[in-house]
Protein backbone atom coordinates (compact mmCIF):
# COMPACT_ATOMS: atom_id res chain seq x y z
CA UNK A 1 0.00 0.00 0.00
CA UNK A 2 1.41 3.42 -0.75
CA UNK A 3 1.40 5.89 1.52
CA UNK A 4 0.48 9.64 0.23
CA UNK A 5 2.18 12.65 1.84
CA UNK A 6 -0.18 15.18 3.80
CA UNK A 7 -1.14 18.45 2.14
CA UNK A 8 -1.16 20.71 4.31
CA UNK A 9 2.47 20.31 5.62
CA UNK A 10 4.07 18.35 3.13
CA UNK A 11 5.17 16.11 4.84
CA UNK A 12 7.73 17.21 7.17
CA UNK A 13 4.88 17.08 10.22
CA UNK A 14 5.21 21.18 10.71
CA UNK A 15 3.47 23.79 10.01
CA UNK A 16 4.31 27.25 10.10
CA UNK A 17 2.63 30.50 10.80
CA UNK A 18 2.45 33.75 8.26
CA UNK A 19 5.22 35.19 10.13
CA UNK A 20 7.94 32.38 10.21
CA UNK A 21 8.48 32.92 13.88
CA UNK A 22 7.30 29.38 14.53
CA UNK A 23 5.94 26.19 14.22
CA UNK A 24 3.36 23.43 15.13
CA UNK A 25 2.55 19.57 14.99
CA UNK A 26 0.41 19.65 11.66
CA UNK A 27 -2.95 19.64 12.60
CA UNK A 28 -3.96 17.23 9.45
CA UNK A 29 -1.68 14.44 10.46
CA UNK A 30 -1.00 15.27 13.97
CA UNK A 31 2.70 14.94 12.71
CA UNK A 32 3.17 11.76 11.14
CA UNK A 33 3.46 13.73 7.36
CA UNK A 34 1.28 11.10 5.75
CA UNK A 35 -2.48 11.73 4.92
CA UNK A 36 -5.14 11.20 7.13
CA UNK A 37 -7.41 9.12 4.60
CA UNK A 38 -4.64 6.83 4.64
CA UNK A 39 -4.87 5.83 7.93
CA UNK A 40 -7.86 2.98 8.72
CA UNK A 41 -11.30 4.73 9.11
CA UNK A 42 -12.67 2.14 11.00
CA UNK A 43 -13.14 3.49 14.75
CA UNK A 44 -15.06 1.65 17.40
CA UNK A 45 -16.97 3.80 20.02
CA UNK A 46 -18.94 0.31 21.14
CA UNK A 47 -19.46 1.64 24.59
CA UNK A 48 -19.62 -2.11 26.46
CA UNK A 49 -19.16 -0.73 29.69
CA UNK A 50 -22.10 -1.06 32.21
CA UNK A 51 -21.33 2.33 33.63
CA UNK A 52 -21.98 3.89 29.86
CA UNK A 53 -25.80 2.86 30.56
CA UNK A 54 -28.61 4.79 31.97
CA UNK A 55 -30.10 3.67 35.33
CA UNK A 56 -33.48 2.44 35.52
CA UNK A 57 -35.36 5.81 36.43
CA UNK A 58 -36.76 5.32 39.88
CA UNK A 59 -40.55 5.78 41.21
CA UNK A 60 -40.72 9.03 42.52
CA UNK A 61 -40.21 9.10 46.39
CA UNK A 62 -42.62 11.14 48.64
CA UNK A 63 -46.02 11.09 49.52
CA UNK A 64 -48.87 9.76 47.57
CA UNK A 65 -52.11 11.19 49.57
CA UNK A 66 -52.17 14.52 50.73
CA UNK A 67 -50.83 15.23 54.28
CA UNK A 68 -52.36 18.46 55.75
CA UNK A 69 -55.38 18.84 57.01
CA UNK A 70 -56.98 20.96 53.97
CA UNK A 71 -55.82 18.40 51.85
CA UNK A 72 -57.00 15.72 52.81
CA UNK A 73 -60.40 17.88 52.89
CA UNK A 74 -59.96 18.78 49.20
CA UNK A 75 -59.13 15.08 48.26
CA UNK A 76 -62.46 13.68 50.35
CA UNK A 77 -64.00 16.55 48.09
CA UNK A 78 -62.40 15.60 45.33
CA UNK A 79 -63.33 11.79 45.46
CA UNK A 80 -67.04 12.34 46.59
CA UNK A 81 -67.94 14.61 43.24
CA UNK A 82 -70.05 12.92 41.04
CA UNK A 83 -68.87 15.26 37.78
CA UNK A 84 -64.88 13.91 37.41
CA UNK A 85 -64.25 10.59 35.81
CA UNK A 86 -61.62 8.15 37.67
CA UNK A 87 -58.56 9.82 35.93
CA UNK A 88 -59.61 12.95 36.41
CA UNK A 89 -60.20 12.75 39.98
CA UNK A 90 -56.48 10.94 40.71
CA UNK A 91 -55.25 13.98 38.45
CA UNK A 92 -56.51 16.38 40.86
CA UNK A 93 -55.57 14.51 44.25
CA UNK A 94 -52.21 14.61 42.27
CA UNK A 95 -52.34 18.24 42.08
CA UNK A 96 -53.11 18.37 45.89
CA UNK A 97 -50.24 16.38 46.75
CA UNK A 98 -47.67 18.44 44.58
CA UNK A 99 -49.64 21.70 45.46
CA UNK A 100 -48.40 20.67 49.28
CA UNK A 101 -45.26 19.77 48.58
CA UNK A 102 -44.51 23.20 46.60
CA UNK A 103 -46.24 25.51 49.30
CA UNK A 104 -46.27 23.76 52.21
CA UNK A 105 -50.14 23.81 53.17
CA UNK A 106 -53.06 24.70 50.71
CA UNK A 107 -53.60 28.31 49.64
CA UNK A 108 -57.24 29.55 49.89
CA UNK A 109 -56.44 30.75 46.16
CA UNK A 110 -55.69 26.42 45.69
CA UNK A 111 -58.76 25.49 47.84
CA UNK A 112 -60.90 28.38 45.41
CA UNK A 113 -59.92 26.93 41.78
CA UNK A 114 -59.92 23.04 42.80
CA UNK A 115 -63.76 23.14 44.47
CA UNK A 116 -64.39 24.87 40.59
CA UNK A 117 -63.44 22.00 39.15
CA UNK A 118 -65.23 19.31 41.06
CA UNK A 119 -68.49 21.19 40.47
CA UNK A 120 -70.89 19.70 37.90
CA UNK A 121 -70.78 21.38 34.94
CA UNK A 122 -73.70 24.51 35.04
CA UNK A 123 -76.15 23.65 32.28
Amino acid sequence: MEVEICRMCGGDGRVGNALGGSSATCPSCHGSGRRAEAEARFHDVTKTKASHYRPAPQAPVGPKVPVTAEGAMLAREVDASTALSRDAKARLVAEIVNHESTHGRCTKTFIKKLRKQTRPAAE
